[in-house]
């Protein structure tokens, strides 16, 4: 590894630091040389002034001699000091000199070497950028076949929850329906079905195929996606998931508990908004079954609070595990066998209400089951 001061970094080190060493040194070296000429001087004029005082009373020119001996001897002496100064300065200067030429020279290396370091990283740069535009694009476009993907596969476990939820709904009319033929059966072969017998029986039979006919009517409507936003109640948007999914509770047994403490207009997608409950209040039908709960029971409850509708609907299956709970919304996920679940409801329905809707969807378990939370602004 090189040493700091011999990279590209090092040399404003270099280059502010060596002018003030040199200087430093041509003072030092001046002070020097001047106290060592100074103190041998100071020595000299001791030893003459002690001369000089012997022979004060011999003769009195010696004075005259000896000041005009010093007068030389310092014009010597700044002789010598002006002759030291201007070698050291000029050994100094050529230093500079020699130095200034090398850190030049090492200046445009490092500068040369740089401007391809940062030619080659900016080339790199632009690879990645390439690179990454691609796998962005890639991204994208799997993004685009599993979002598809998805929708598919939750459209055919939609058309299979639907056939199911057909089924409880025409087993009681289908029923009534076999009951009047035995019963027009019985008459005929006893002789006893006579005009008004029939027509009460083919009366009772139109309105029990009238019912089954609104309620393929009622499916087909609730599973026509939504093209414009509009202003619709959330009562009426949750009575249309209770119409579809009402017989299959009974059917179950499950009691449902509606009620409206406030109820709210809200702006959005009627039909996808009633999907969601119903998404939710079949997962608690599931669950409910699945863990054969006594007394199983749903409540739905609708209230308001401030701009905001909130929307709960809890049941008393236990809860959810809480290793599920951050799990619960995830696409593909599902507790259910995989006969039974495509783990998509749920996801679909956090899409529905956050994404479509601008709301909230969560859920945590209170003391009996599980709690599921809408919030949508109005």
């Amino acid at each position: 590894k090189r040493s700091y001061m011999f990279n590209k970094e090092g040399i404003p080190f270099f280059v502010i630091v060596i002018p003030f060493l040199s200087i430093f040194l041509i003072t030092f070296l001046s002070i020097s040389y001047n106290l060592k000429l100074s103190s041998n001087n100071f020595e000299s004029n001791i030893k003459e002034y002690k001369e000089l005082y012997l022979q004060t009373n011999k003769e009195n020119n010696n004075l005259d001699l000896f000041i005009e001996n010093k007068i030389n001897e310092n014009k010597i002496m700044n002789t010598e000091y002006s002759s030291f100064m201007l070698a050291v300065t000029s050994v100094v200067t050529l230093f500079m000199a020699f130095f200034s030429y090398i850190m030049i020279l090492i200046t445009k290396d490092v500068v040369k070497k740089y401007k391809i370091e940062v030619q080659e990283r900016e080339e790199e740069l632009h690879s990645l950028n390439e690179n990454l535009s691609m796998k962005v694009q890639s991204g994208i476009e799997e993004g685009k076949q599993k979002d598809k993907k998805i929708l598919e596969q939750a459209k055919l476990a939609r058309i299979g929850s639907m056939i199911s939820m057909i089924a409880h709904q025409w087993r009681q009319p289908l029923t009534e329906l076999s009951g009047i033929l035995m019963e027009l059966e019985t008459a005929t072969r006893f002789k006893k079905a006579d005009e008004k017998h029939i027509l009460g029986a083919i009366e009772r039979s139109d309105k029990m195929i009238q019912f089954m006919s609104n309620t393929i009517d009622d499916f087909r409507n609730f599973y026509k996606p939504d093209k414009v936003k509009k202003e619709f109640l959330v009562s009426d948007s949750c009575k249309n998931a209770i119409n579809i999914i009402g017989a299959t509770l009974k059917n179950f047994n499950i009691k449902l508990n509606v009620n409206v403490e406030n109820d709210k207009r809200i702006f959005g997608y009627p039909t996808e908004f009633s999907q969601v409950i119903l998404n939710i209040l079949s997962n608690a039908a599931d669950i409910l079954v699945e863990r054969s709960i006594k007394n199983p029971q749903i409540d739905l409850n609708i209230d308001t609070k401030g701009i905001l509708s909130i929307i709960t609907i809890k049941d008393n299956a236990g809860g959810i595990a809480q290793k599920n709970q951050e799990l619960i919304f995830d696409p593909y996920f599902s507790t259910k066998d995989s006969s039974k679940g495509t783990g998509l409801g749920l996801y679909i329905s956090k899409l529905i209400i956050e994404r479509n809707m601008g709301g909230e969807l969560s859920v945590y378990n209170d003391a009996h089951g599980a709690v599921f939370k809408i919030i949508v602004a109005g």
